[in-house]
């Protein structure tokens, strides 16, 4: 699949859009406001998506300026619009595809809704939120959930993974455990299984290193 696809991907992931194509609210409970704007850069090109609360003239003029901005440009602007009273924070990092999985770590246990419970003293959000949040995997240790790997946000298309570790047990290869297997309940439901991060969360790009993620692009969301 072609990066810019991917991205499309990952895009109609994350967020719910109005018929128009504007970004409405987060794509998973509590359904927060969607970002001001949200750009996802590939080896084929830059693709924008912006708030439903923009209004035209600035969008257009961000448009405009994006499209034949370079990376350190990018960065330049994005520290620009930072400046503005009602754009106060952005979120930046790598985009990837998980590869093709095929074995997964006997140490993971798939969590149904049989055994949901495990999820209820340490991961509420996820336990209220189960029938959104699967396929879900965990390592347990001393009878306690040490690593997770859930759904992020989801579409009918493809579906992005969320990775926790716990502090105690980083650095066992957990986190790439979890992921890995569910990786391949998203893949074998016939979606296709992505993964983001921030440039500055070292633990999450080593998971994807571990994987043989493909990075097929960078995304910038400003509130």
């Amino acid at each position: 699949m072609r990066d810019e696809d991917l991205m499309q991907l990952h895009l109609d992931v994350l967020y719910q859009q109005n018929e128009a194509g504007a970004l409405t609210v987060m794509n998973e409970p509590p359904f927060e406001p969607a970002p001001t704007v949200h750009i996802g850069v590939t080896r084929d090109g830059k693709q924008m998506r912006f708030s439903s609360r923009v209004d035209e003239v600035f969008k257009k003029r961000l448009e405009n300026t994006i499209q034949d901005a370079d990376e350190d440009l990018l960065v330049d602007l994005i520290h620009q619009l930072m400046n503005r009273a009602d754009l106060h924070e952005f979120r930046m990092g790598p985009t990837y595809v998980f590869p093709t999985i095929e074995e997964i770590s006997p140490k993971v246990l798939h969590v149904t809704e049989q055994h949901k419970e495990l999820l209820k003293d340490d991961f509420l959000f996820t336990y209220m939120n189960f029938d959104m949040k699967q396929p879900c995997y965990v390592v347990m240790e001393l009878d306690r959930i040490a690593s997770i790997c859930c759904t992020a946000r989801q579409s009918a298309v493809a579906a992005e993974a969320s990775v926790y570790t716990h502090p105690k047990s980083r650095g066992k290869g957990y986190g790439a455990a979890v992921a890995q297997a569910w990786a391949r309940d998203v893949q074998r439901q016939g979606r296709v299984a992505l993964y983001s991060t921030t440039w500055d969360n070292f633990a999450s790009q080593g998971i994807a290193r571990t994987l043989n993620m493909r990075q097929y692009g960078v995304d910038v969301s400003i509130e």
